[in-house]
């Protein structure tokens, strides 16, 4: 009688050490898990305007970005580089990205603080090939969707 529990046991463990040694050989590549750790706010990307949501984006992208392939490095860098600047900008007219909302307090604002934010916002929106590219990038390399 224990004959067979024996045998279930010793299926159970040899069927835990392949699915260990399958997942320590075959893992996931840095850059893939980079995606995954970072999906939440890569997949609200521009959801939250909001200097803490900008933040986790650049953060996101810059994270990515170390472990991308070289194809694409330099696209992660310049989402992250692009999003730095927005609120760099919006840090130096003195207003948060959240209050941008706000049309009375935009009212407010001089022609050289519309401008420096117009500027950044101008390079944020250049970056459409770029973003193409990680989507692109992240399906192909990874198996990831990214909204």
């Amino acid at each position: 009688m224990t004959r067979p529990r024996a045998k279930h046991v010793a299926t159970a463990a040899a069927a835990a050490l392949t699915t260990l040694l399958l997942t320590g050989c075959g893992g996931q590549s840095p850059y893939c898990s980079a995606i995954e750790k970072n999906a939440d706010a890569l997949n609200s990307f521009g959801k939250t305007r909001t200097d803490a949501g900008y933040t986790a984006y650049a953060k996101a992208f810059r994270s990515v970005s170390k472990e991308a392939p070289s194809s694409v490095r330099k696209d992660w860098a310049a989402l992250a580089d692009v999003t730095d600047g927005v609120l760099a900008a919006q840090k130096k007219v003195g207003l948060p990205l959240e209050d941008m909302k706000d049309k009375a307090v935009v009212a407010k604002l001089d022609e050289t603080q519309l401008s420096t934010l117009n500027d950044a916002y101008e390079k944020f929106n250049d970056t459409s090939a770029q973003r193409t590219a990680v989507v692109k990038n992240a399906k192909t390399e990874c198996e990831i969707t990214l909204k």
